[in-house]
């Protein structure tokens, strides 16, 4: 009999979390499991990252979650992200004690960190960072396993004692690298298309610097606007929307980049436009292991990333790619332009690249791993 995986996430919005859960319910050995995916402010009304007052929507939403366990009854309470982890894994327990001999008795629940929201490069205040820290400790006495994306998370996960050893694992996040992106000339003209200007030509011969990710403060993008401030002769693109827009926007203007840094709308596939960019570059303070990170690997660019969560794990310094420390421009700048200055390296770490993403941080391992952890406690295990 199939077992019925229920994932639970807070946003619906492009991003790795909601990536890793749609690859899951995709993939997933379809003999063996059913999924179903529900997502906040569509599926649970209540559930998201929006704060009310003495935190109603957040009781509101435990309630509508313990609701819907009781319709659903999984087998397997998949949660994502950390408001999901949070409020679902208190719904469980809620449900749980509530109904406890329901047709499907207690539904196993797993939490996957897509990068811990406490990770102490993160942009958070002391207070802020250890009432997280209480949170997941709090929560993971509900969850059964703790999936983490990188070996930094799971080491970090130990570090704080969000929960014992033996109930946290590592599965990486991978990907199908039979990714259909435009070629180089198709992908330039279409990111041409989207820019908000028409007063000047871009310069064929200028090489172009690009990014994808959410503009928000984790992903520390001033530090490659101050980059870009001392790359002359360059293009720098980041392809994304977020709360840091207009922040992002007046850094531009203030350095006078606005002819040769731009931000570009997300799509939700914008992985396709990757071989546009001669370097593809991400400056974060904090990551998990990013999927667009895997996807510039695919699309075998050269690649220069910060040292933040688990992109130590897939880059390798001088072999795959180039790794930077967090928020430093001046290295960040000597970086871009010593691989803009040495293709054949950068050709070389590319090719690299693609070779590890295609062995290593593959879909079908990530998936049957996944698969593995969703046996072990079904059958007591693991």
């Amino acid at each position: 009999m199939k077992k019925k995986i229920l994932c639970v996430i807070t946003k619906t919005d492009i991003g790795g979390a909601q990536k890793y859960v749609f690859d899951l319910a995709k993939n997933l050995d379809k003999n063996q499991f059913e999924t179903k995916i529900l997502c906040g402010g569509a599926d649970i009304k209540w559930l998201s990252n929006k704060v009310w007052p003495f935190f109603l929507n957040d009781w509101l939403a435990i309630w509508e979650l313990a609701k819907v366990y009781k319709k659903e009854r999984p087998d397997i309470i998949h949660l994502n992200s950390s408001k999901a982890g949070v409020l679902g894994s208190i719904a469980a327990s809620i449900y749980k004690t509530l109904y406890p001999k329901p047709p499907t008795p207690n539904p196993k629940v797993i939490f996957t960190a897509h990068g811990w929201v406490f990770n102490p490069t993160n942009a958070l205040s002391f207070p802020v960072r250890w009432f997280y820290i209480f949170l997941h400790k709090f929560t993971a006495l509900f969850q059964d396993k703790i999936i983490c994306v990188s070996e930094y998370d799971y080491n970090l996960a130990l570090s704080c004692r969000i929960a014992p050893k033996e109930k946290l694992t590592t599965v990486h996040n991978g990907i199908d690298s039979n990714i259909k992106f435009l070629d180089k000339e198709t992908a330039k003209n279409e990111i041409t298309k989207k820019l908000q200007t028409t007063n000047y030509k871009l310069q064929t011969n200028y090489p172009w610097v690009g990014s994808i990710g959410r503009l928000v403060k984790e992903k520390n993008y001033e530090t490659l606007i101050l980059a870009a401030a001392l790359v002359p002769n360059a293009y720098f693109f980041i392809i994304g929307e977020g709360p840091e827009y207009k922040n992002y926007k007046l850094q531009i203007i203030n350095y006078k980049l606005q002819n040769r840094f731009f931000l570009i709308n997300p799509t939700g596939n914008d992985a396709q436009y990757l071989k546009a960019f001669d370097i593809f570059t991400m400056s974060s303070v904090k990551e998990g292991l990013p999927y667009i990170l895997l996807e510039a690997m695919a699309a075998e660019l050269p690649i220069v990333v910060t040292e933040a969560g688990g992109m130590p794990e897939v880059i390798k310094n001088h072999e795959n790619g180039l790794m930077v420390s967090q928020k430093n421009p001046d290295l960040l700048t000597k970086t871009i332009n010593g691989l803009l200055a040495n293709k054949n390296i950068a050709k070389e770490m590319a090719i690299a690249a693609k070779n590890q993403v295609t062995k290593k941080f593959n879909l079908s391992t990530m998936i049957k791993k996944t698969e593995n952890v969703y046996n072990g406690i079904l059958t007591g295990i693991i």
